[in-house]
């Protein structure tokens, strides 16, 4: 190698360098597009609304907001998969839309960790909590197990998204009890078509589920941690009437942006939302849809993602579910 081509490729790096770096310090320059994969209205798109306001205020930029429900979340992951790897698309993803899908999906259109990277986790111990309509004769979990074996065509369930469906599975698995899985387009649909009693279980989020308890449609018969929380005092845990004590389906969520990103634009973007996630009236609205806010970096998420979709391939694989 000539020592003029070593001079030119060394100035060719020092600007790609120098240009890297100030399109990192200048980022965002236009509006960033924050995927959610649930319908409008939920639990988990007011509290992205929440951190995306506070995020828009931070950066200076517009932070919109697109719900792409369906599939049981895989809609709008896929759509985050393809965009640009620029750091200007963010998918708000729960630990089983950006884990467990995998596992429940014989052919995914994305690798679920090689098309995405990881930025920022920003909640944990999102539990659940399983409901029925009011006409059903169950009031714990223990009543429903009974139920369902006295009554072994009679049950079905309704499933949204993949955390919902693993709720319940996991359930079914270990209590031996049987029930038939309806999917449904959104939780919206399956919570509409349990309180008309088409389906007579669902595994919802704590905030979206018991406001949905509150219009006395729906009764909450257990939560999904491993004891009561304080957003639902009155509702046992499943162990409490079960003895299932290795029961338990809660989730984390996080922020993933397209794999290729540079990793100045990826530190900068995890600063600004654990910024956002810190701020005390951020975290106190968030706080008051039952979960956690547990921020941390993007190798902690990595090593997190990694971990669930571990996790999840057993579950899957324990409780017989066939991929679709």
């Amino acid at each position: 190698m000539s020592k003029k081509f070593r001079q030119v490729l060394l100035g060719t790096l020092l600007l790609l360098s120098a240009h890297s770096n100030v399109t990192a310090q200048d980022f965002p320059t236009r509006p960033i597009r924050m995927i959610v994969p649930l319908a409008a209205g939920g639990a988990t798109d007011v509290v992205a609304r929440l951190i995306a306001d506070k995020l828009s205020e931070q950066v200076k930029q517009p932070v919109i907001v697109e719900n792409r429900p369906g599939a049981q979340g895989m809609i709008g992951v896929e759509a985050a998969a393809k965009a640009a790897p620029d750091g200007y698309t963010l998918v708000f993803g729960s630990s089983t839309t950006m884990a467990a899908i995998s596992s429940l999906y014989a052919k995914l259109p994305f690798d679920p960790i090689e098309d995405f990277a990881a930025v920022a986790k920003a909640l944990d111990n999102a539990y659940n909590v399983l409901l029925v309509p009011t006409s059903l004769p169950v009031n714990n979990v223990a009543e429903l197990i009974a139920y369902a074996k006295a009554n072994p065509t009679t049950l079905n369930y309704g499933a949204g998204t993949a955390s919902s469906r693993i709720c319940i599975e996991m359930l079914k698995v270990m209590s031996g009890a049987s029930m038939t899985f309806v999917p449904y387009k959104t939780s919206t649909q399956a919570l509409n078509d349990l309180m008309g009693n088409q389906v007579q279980l669902v595994c919802e989020p704590t905030g979206s589920g018991m406001a949905q308890v509150a219009t006395g449609k729906l009764r909450a018969i257990a939560v999904t941690g491993p004891q009561r929380i304080s957003e639902a005092p009155g509702v046992a845990a499943v162990a409490e009437t079960t003895g299932l004590q290795d029961y338990g389906h809660w989730s984390w969520l996080a922020f993933f942006t397209r794999a290729g990103t540079p990793p100045a634009v990826i530190d900068k973007l995890s600063a600004e939302l654990q910024k956002a996630l810190a701020n005390p009236e951020v975290a106190s609205k968030i706080k008051k849809f039952g979960f956690d806010v547990v921020p941390s970096g993007p190798k902690e998420l990595a090593a997190l993602q990694k971990e669930a979709v571990a996790k999840y391939a057993k579950i899957v694989k324990d409780a017989g579910i066939t991929p679709e």
